[in-house]
């Protein structure tokens, strides 16, 4: 298929959810820019328009929405500005170009193959849930099998009903928005697994939740294998401390959370990826390694809360309305930050002194986070540089899988080793 004549324009946004909206919102302040959205969905807003349950908002825009009502708040805003929306557009191919030269993206739309060519990019393609082959689930895949956003999905958008009975596989945030669709289609809940020792979302209020709804919590439990064949019959649990089988008869099955960033755009490409997150590599103005080609949201990491995503997605604006007012397109000094285990990742990965902000409350702002692959109990958070401390901090306790803020204001910059970078560990007193 052959594509149509080349369009040139000033921001290309990859993604319609919350990040690439923001940045949209943002960027059309400077009125003279030529901007275009390009969402492979038939609609905007991201995942919101499937999670039925009120807590989007707060941060992001001051007040409490639904799901829903946050999509349609974040599609109404987007609607008033002069940014052309191309939805049911796949970018099937970004190639970057040299620096100083627009990069070019390669679209598919119901109106044929067309290419462009952006002198910026902000990358804003969310995640995916891992399912149950990624997770070496033994079985076959009857039907019967979803994923969180398969299940939001069917329930909130199609009302439809998943099964009778469901077997939840996971405790991440993304439980609690599960939970209620289940209840909503009238589909029992036999019980949630964990493999973990401790569950990877609010203990309390997840406890309570579950003991009020009669849920069993399967904690120090794994999968042995899904059972049936043309639909879930059942599933078979393996007890990691006393080593029993067990088996669950139901006939539906939720795999939640393990979330990645969804970044086909960078495969085969220069664009630096982190093999930890599957995501791109960025700096603290969101520049990945190719000069102005930025990410923004869950590309970044895999699942992060909305709002968080919202304002990361501005930041993203920013830095390319300043590289605009200033001229200047130079690549500045930065330091690189790695992690070591139990510490799941951290984003951003290049730290650049100059471009550091500080913020009062770093958990209400987008900044540096790592997650931790296990719940801790009294773990000291620490950062070295060159075999000397330069920062250490004391939580109560660190959620797996959560965005746990990095004041990085507050280290030691003076004893920061720009050669050899920043380590960040953790030193684990009760697990």
């Amino acid at each position: 298929m052959a594509s149509e004549i080349e369009t040139l324009l000033d921001v290309a946004v990859i993604g319609g959810g919350p990040a690439g909206i923001s940045a949209c919102i943002e960027l059309s302040k400077l009125s003279k820019l030529k901007i275009e959205l390009f969402e492979c969905d038939d609609k905007l807003g991201g995942i919101p328009r499937i999670e039925d349950i009120h807590f989007f908002g707060f941060r992001d825009l001051k007040r409490i929405y639904s799901g829903p009502g946050y999509a349609q708040k974040l599609d109404h805003l987007i609607r008033k500005t002069s940014v052309e929306i191309n939805t049911e557009a796949t970018v099937l191919k970004l190639i970057p170009e040299n620096r100083g030269e627009s990069h070019q993206l390669e679209v598919l739309s119901p109106r044929g193959l067309k290419t462009y060519k952006s002198r910026f990019i902000i990358l804003a393609t969310g995640c995916f849930e891992s399912s149950q082959f990624p997770r070496v689930i033994p079985g076959l895949r009857p039907a019967g099998v979803f994923t969180t956003g398969t299940l939001l999905e069917l329930v909130n958008s199609q009302n439809r009903k998943p099964g009778k009975s469901a077997l939840i596989i996971g405790s991440e945030h993304v439980v609690f928005p599960c939970i209620f669709a289940l209840r909503k289609a009238g589909t029992s809940i036999m019980g949630i697994v964990e493999e973990d020792s401790k569950v990877q979302t609010y203990a309390f209020p997840f406890r309570s939740l579950a003991s009020f709804l009669g849920i069993p919590i399967y904690n120090n439990t794994l999968i042995n294998g899904i059972l049936g064949h043309k639909r879930v019959e059942g599933v078979e649990l393996f007890n990691l401390v006393n080593e029993k089988i067990s088996k669950i008869k139901c006939d539906t099955v939720v795999i939640t959370g393990k979330f990645r960033s969804y970044s086909p755009l960078i495969d085969h490409s220069v664009i630096e990826r982190d093999p930890l997150t599957f995501g791109p590599v960025v700096d603290n103005t969101l520049m990945t390694s190719v000069p102005n080609i930025y990410a923004a949201g869950n590309v970044l990491r895999g699942a992060d809360m909305h709002d968080l995503c919202f304002l990361e997605g501005k930041q993203a604006a920013l830095s390319i309305l300043g590289t605009i007012e200033s001229g200047k397109n130079e690549i500045p000094e930065y330091v690189s930050m790695h992690t070591e285990y139990p510490i799941r990742h951290v984003v951003p990965q290049k730290i650049i002194p100059s471009q550091i902000k500080s913020y009062r409350f770093a958990c209400l702002h987008p900044g540096v986070s790592i997650q931790v692959l296990h719940t801790l109990k009294k773990a000291a958070i620490e950062a070295w540089s060159n075999d000397r401390k330069i920062w250490e901090s004391r939580p109560s306790k660190l959620i797996a899988n959560n965005r746990i803020s990095i004041p990085i204001k507050q280290f030691d910059w003076n004893h920061v080793d720009m050669d050899r970078g920043i380590a960040l560990r953790i030193q684990v007193v009760e697990s």
